[in-house]
């Protein structure tokens, strides 16, 4: 992957790159947070118009995984790709008729403050909250900082500097989500997808130019580079054939709409609007965005399987991450398109990190920190910087291993647990904090589990431990068995809380004060 870009390239993409960075550093600056971890949170953020946070949402949903991993799967898989994108438009659906309004309605900070202010929260949830928030930040900072890593190390055709352009980008994102906010990353994330969406709609515009505008040749041609034939246009591809298969399948879509659904980076944007009317109408722009951003990702992924799928083939499943730039080279022989491919990527993943280390730094200051009421007003900010730091550490220890299986985790996570946990508590009058609890953690505990016992861990070439075999079972995207779980733990949980059948549930008045409002 030495040959992206050419000499002239690479500094075209560092230059813009570079500049890019220093400008949202400034603006961080300018219109960030601050001292005031108040404002660190959320009241400056206020500042921003309904739709400006409706697009910083639909980017925090965008990871540079998203345009990475995803169009690689498309251009590998076919239909089961494009499924994924289609659970995730599920997501935000569910997200925007559901979650936006009543939780910006409910909490004042943090989603925690919801629990609380519906009658199911409390010090311990709101700590398990927080803890199983860090579990899913954590894995996703690790897989956008690994790839970016890659990306770069490719681009300066230097392998061996990996390491090292992990650790700065690292440092850089956090340097952002801590001078920033919530109002300055908002900024970022709306100067990333000026730039984003417009090349990616380009690229898509391109692929179909190239096939004559005529989908049938160009997924005929798809058919044929990606060397399954009639297969990749079928289910099956990526998820397997049979019952796994199924199961693969139908836990794919369930478990990516939650995931979507819950995103702590997507929450904690959607509380900081002005309003609950505001967080619907943000809402409303996240959709437009990311049906034109999904769109246009599903031709690329389609046209990189019609145009350069057997160099992917050859190239391997690592090669994945490298997909939409193989498709600028193959479009572009200029390197234009390339050049304008690798900052999208630089941009994607610096935008993503920095919502997602403030998400995780939130989270760790206030739900996990703050539950004694005894940490001072920069505890969110020091543990953005806390987060930010381990997560480039654990970056560059994990850079070798199977992104697939890191992301699978915080998907499941955030699907199983904090996805029913959120639903319950807006939705559901007798949800306890007993309930809450045995979702967090039952959920949890049942997701890991479930991957650990299955082949992404062990048993397979690609496993993270391939010279042993601990599975006992095939599936590898478990979304359909821990996602009813987790609902059936809050359930459960609540149902036989003893505190509720005696009335003294904590909150219960407060809940029934809000549901007359």
């Amino acid at each position: 992957m030495t040959t992206l870009l050419d000499p002239s390239s690479r500094s075209l993409v560092f230059a813009v790159f570079s500049v890019f960075v220093v400008i949202c550093l400034m603006l961080c600056i300018v219109t960030g947070a601050d001292e005031d971890d108040r404002a660190l949170v959320r009241s400056d953020s206020r500042r921003l118009r309904s739709w400006q946070q409706g697009v910083a949402m639909g980017g925090d949903t965008t990871t540079v995984a998203t345009v990475t991993v995803l169009v690689g799967m498309v251009a590998t898989s076919g239909f089961d790709g494009l499924g994924v994108m289609l659970g995730s438009l599920v997501g935000v659906l569910l997200l925007l008729v559901l979650v936006v309004e009543p939780l910006r309605e409910h909490a004042s900070r943090t989603a925690a403050d919801m629990l609380d202010a519906r009658g199911s929260g409390g010090p311990r949830v709101r700590v398990s909250w927080g803890v199983v928030t860090l579990l899913v930040c954590f894995p996703l900072l690790v897989v956008q900082l690994v790839v970016v890593g890659n990306v770069a190390a490719a681009l300066v055709g230097q392998p061996g500097v990996r390491t090292g352009c992990i650790v700065v980008i690292g440092c850089v994102m956090t340097a952002l989500a801590v001078s920033g906010g919530i109002r300055g990353t908002g900024v970022v994330m709306l100067a990333k997808s000026a730039i984003a969406l417009p090349v990616l709609l380009v690229a898509a515009v391109l692929v179909l130019h190239r096939f004559g505008w005529d989908p049938g040749r160009l997924l005929d041609a798809a058919a044929h580079g990606s060397g399954t034939g009639g297969a990749f246009l079928r289910p099956g591809g990526y998820t397997g054939e049979g019952w796994v298969g199924a199961v693969n399948r139908i836990g794919q879509t369930v478990g990516m709409s939650m995931a979507t659904l819950a995103m702590p980076a997507v929450l904690m944007r959607a509380i900081s609007t002005k309003s609950p009317r505001g967080a619907r109408s943000g809402g409303r722009w996240m959709l437009g965005e990311l049906t034109l951003l999904y769109g246009a990702l599903a031709v690329v992924g389609v046209g990189a399987a019609a145009l350069v799928g057997g160099a992917l083939r050859e190239a391997g499943p690592a090669a994945q991450v490298f997909t939409p730039l193989m498709l600028g080279r193959a479009l572009d022989s200029g390197g234009i398109l390339v050049a304008a491919l690798a900052c999208v990527l630089f941009l994607t993943a610096l935008a993503a990190v920095v919502d997602v280390t403030l998400a995780a730094g939130i989270a760790l200051g206030r739900d996990v920190l703050g539950a004694s009421g005894k940490v001072d007003g920069a505890a969110s900010r020091w543990s953005a910087a806390l987060t930010g730091v381990v997560s480039s550490v654990a970056a560059a220890v994990a850079a070798d291993w199977n992104l697939v299986v890191i992301s699978t985790l915080w998907l499941a996570l955030c699907g199983a647990a904090l996805a029913p946990v959120l639903l319950y508590a807006l939705y559901w009058p007798g949800f306890t904090a007993r309930g809450a609890l045995w979702c967090l953690w039952g959920a949890t505990a049942l997701s890991v589990a479930a991957l650990a016992l299955s082949p992404y861990t062990s048993g397979t070439p690609g496993s993270l431990f391939p010279g042993h075999d601990f599975r006992i079972w095939d599936v590898t995207i478990p979304g359909l068995v821990t996602v009813p779980a987790g609902f059936l733990l809050g359930w459960l949980g609540s149902v036989t809380d003893p505190r509720r059948a005696a009335g003294g549930v904590p909150g219960a008045g407060r809940r029934r004060e809000l549901d007359t409002v």
